[in-house]
């Protein structure tokens, strides 16, 4: 034990005094694992020795939030030679949230999904750190018979998910189909678009048959990859790594050489690259699409193949993008030929706004300004970002976006 923590302290120390940051720092599961107890909760929901690698999120390289599957327990961890555990939650509910996606974005942690054993949730929960408690996210044109999400990832400001609208009261066939919807669920605004969907037999497609898949027992995070690791009897560790751009996961025969992580040892990613960091504080890495493909699951490729073709709305489609071409050049020709008219009217905008120089101003209050609160909503979106732009390049008066400080999902502008 001793000798554990002489080399856990020359570890440590020896980051600090390189000046480097190891993404992340080192994980003392044994300390931290003994914090969580003192708090008195149930161990056995807890699951902490096979699901803590996958339930947790990073909010920087020295703080991370832990999460237990199966429960509305929120804690923070700080990382150091001695991390210090705090429980932020007052939710002791546990349920139906394993396999769920936990995420952090503008520095809210969010959980989307997951099953239990006899149910699924199909939404989206943020937690309140004043309330210490978790609230539902209300999202717009979210399909109201959403069942389970079969399977979601984050890119970027985007969700993107695939939604099963399959009952569980009903009694399935094998050959019976299921209903899938594919699409996206913006961040900034909660709103949901659909992309297409298609039909499936459910039972085929569960599990490991390609349309979603079980996230494992160890997971790491970046801008565009996600590492996922699934724990062997043995004691090993299988690793896939997943391209959130593509929506495809890869096993190789690269990350089939990793070994199992520990907290001293671990396994992250930067940019491209996949690093092992050893128990001494040594690291190897390699590009991530090196080595040998072993298997390869082509999520997106998959829900489209199995789009119906002979859909009537198919036959649409050519005739709206022939009518979309026509009402492109027309908007272009009337766009050229009223430049003048165009150029009088931003500067009699810009006018208005140089008089509100020094404010911050609601963005309904900037719509009536550049004269466009009339406009159906994507209009208005359209305009309004390619107005401000137009003033910005001017340089004459500047327009920014801030977050509203008393919801931070929403936006005012500041004038300046």
């Amino acid at each position: 034990m001793i000798y554990k923590k002489v080399i856990s302290y020359l570890i440590f120390s020896s980051f600090l005094f390189k000046g480097v940051s190891q993404n992340p720092k080192i994980i003392d599961t044994l300390k931290i694992h003994e914090q969580i107890r003192s708090f008195g909760l149930d161990e056995a929901s807890l699951l902490f020795k096979s699901d803590f690698f996958s339930s947790i999120v990073f909010k920087n390289d020295s703080t991370l939030y832990y999460n237990p599957n199966g429960t509305l327990h929120l804690f923070e961890i700080q990382l150091g030679e001695d991390p210090k555990v705090s429980k932020i939650s007052n939710s002791i509910y546990k349920g139906h949230n394993f396999n769920r996606l936990l995420f952090i974005h503008d520095e809210i942690v969010y959980s989307y999904g997951g099953v239990g054993l006899f149910n699924s949730f199909p939404g989206l929960i943020y937690f309140d750190f004043a309330l210490k408690g978790w609230l539902e996210v209300d999202l717009k044109n979210y399909p109201q018979n959403t069942n389970r999400i079969f399977n979601s990832w984050k890119t970027g400001n985007k969700l993107m998910v695939l939604l099963s609208h399959y009952s569980e009261s009903e009694k399935y066939n094998n050959d019976d189909l299921d209903k899938f919807t594919f699409g996206e669920i913006d961040l900034e605004n909660f709103q949901f678009t659909k992309k297409y969907e298609f039909e499936a037999p459910l039972i085929k497609v569960s599990g490991d048959e390609g349309l979603g898949f079980y996230r494992g027992n160890y997971i790491y995070n970046s801008d565009l990859y996600t590492l996922f690791g699934y724990y062997k009897p043995n004691g090993t560790c299988e690793y896939r790594v997943f391209d959130k751009t593509l929506g495809i996961l890869y096993r190789t025969s690269q990350t089939d050489a990793l070994e199992r992580v520990n907290g001293f040892s671990y396994l992250y990613i930067k940019e491209s690259s996949i690093y092992f960091r050893d128990q001494y504080g040594k690291l190897n890495s390699f590009e991530i699409n090196s080595g040998t493909t072993i298997r390869k699951d082509d999520f997106i490729k998959q829900y489209q193949s199995r789009v119906n073709k002979s859909n009537p709305y198919t036959y649409l489609l050519l005739p709206i993008s022939l009518g979309m071409v026509f009402l492109f050049f027309r908007y272009r020709k009337r766009k050229n030929t009223g430049s003048d008219s165009s150029l009088d009217e931003l500067q009699e905008i810009e006018k208005k706004i140089i008089k509100l120089k020094a404010s911050t101003i609601s963005k309904n209050n900037l719509d009536k300004i550049l004269s466009i609160s009339h406009y159906s909503y994507e209009t208005i979106k359209t305009r309004r970002s390619s107005l401000v732009n137009q003033l910005n390049e001017k340089g004459n008066v500047k327009i920014e976006r801030v977050r509203k400080q008393d919801d931070k999902r929403f936006y005012d502008y500041k004038i300046s």
